[in-house]
C-alpha cells in the first residue's frame, strides 16, 4: 500500500447555464423583490436583489481544481491539513459506478464534511483500505443540501 494516496477533483460539478436560466433567475428575483416592497420592506428587496446578482455572477465561475492527499497524519487538501482526530467516520458512496464520491464527518461547525469524486480507475478500493486504518467506516449520504445544489446546476 502506498504511503499517500493523491488524486485531483474539483471542487463540484459545474454545468453551463443557458440564458433562460439566468431569465427564470431575474424573473424570480425581480418578482420576489416587488413582493418585498409591497410588504414595505425594501431592505429585504435590496438584498433579493444583490443575492440574486451574486449569484449570477457565481455560477459562471468555474470549480477550482482541488488535490487531496491522504497522509498518515490526516487528509491534506491543497494545503490544508484535517487531522484525522477531528474527523469522526467516512463512507465511500457509489463505489461500483465510475462517480465515487468520499464522504468524511468532521468535527468542525463550518465544514461537517468533506466530499470529493474519487477518479473511477480503482481508488475507491484503495481509499478504502487505507482510511480504515484511521477511521470507523459508517453508511452516510451526501447532505440534501448538496444533492439539491446539484440538481439545480450549482
Amino acid at each position: 500500500m502506498p504511503r499517500d494516496i493523491v488524486w485531483r477533483s474539483y471542487e463540484h460539478s459545474h454545468t453551463e447555464k443557458t440564458p433562460d436560466w439566468f431569465w427564470a433567475l431575474g424573473i424570480v428575483a425581480f418578482s420576489s423583490a416587488v413582493v418585498a416592497v409591497l410588504f414595505n420592506n425594501i431592505l429585504f428587496a435590496l438584498l433579493i436583489v444583490v443575492a440574486a446578482f451574486t449569484t449570477a455572477l457565481l455560477t459562471k465561475k468555474k470549480p477550482l481544481e482541488r488535490e487531496f492527499s491522504l497522509t498518515p497524519r490526516g487528509i491534506l487538501i491543497d494545503n490544508e491539513l484535517f487531522p484525522y482526530q477531528m474527523m469522526e467516520s467516512f463512507w465511500i458512496q457509489d463505489r461500483e459506478t465510475n462517480r465515487p464520491i468520499l464522504l468524511i464527518d468532521v468535527k468542525r461547525f463550518l465544514v461537517p464534511h468533506i466530499i470529493s469524486v474519487l477518479p473511477p480507475e480503482g481508488y475507491a478500493e484503495t481509499v478504502q483500505t487505507y482510511l480504515e486504518q484511521y477511521l470507523p467506516e459508517v453508511e452516510m449520504y451526501e447532505p440534501i443540501g448538496q444533492r439539491l445544489l446539484e440538481y439545480f446546476g450549482f
